[in-house]
């Protein structure tokens, strides 16, 4: 979450309020959230390969919802969603409906 509200470059009001919204709604502590945020990528991803197909829509409902939060889509974030996915095979758990609307993101960016 933290990469996708970085990769433009700003950060937006809406992201750090959407992020805050979503921490809250999963109780995340505050250590946690620093734990999260220091580990390097692929620890990262090969977590987030690891979780189930419930738990990999979620993460990717999120990761969505992220990128439109400050109503600025960039080919950056585009970038970065469509590696995790690949990566972690959240891609392979989107049925096409899904798949289309990541599409359309990339699409809309820049």
């Amino acid at each position: 979450m933290i990469g996708i509200i970085e990769a433009d470059g700003w950060i937006d009001d809406a992201e750090i309020e959407f992020a805050e919204d979503v921490l809250d709604a999963i109780e995340c502590s505050e250590e946690d959230f620093e734990l999260g945020q220091d580990m390097p990528i692929l620890p990262a991803l090969i977590t987030i390969k690891h979780m189930t197909d419930e738990q990999k829509e979620v993460v990717a409902e999120v990761i969505s919802a992220v990128i439109v939060s400050d109503r600025f889509i960039t080919s950056e974030e585009a970038v970065i969603f469509d590696y995790v996915s690949e990566l972690t095979g959240i891609d392979d758990i989107l049925d096409a409906e899904e798949k289309e609307a990541l599409e359309d993101l990339a699409t809309k960016a820049d």
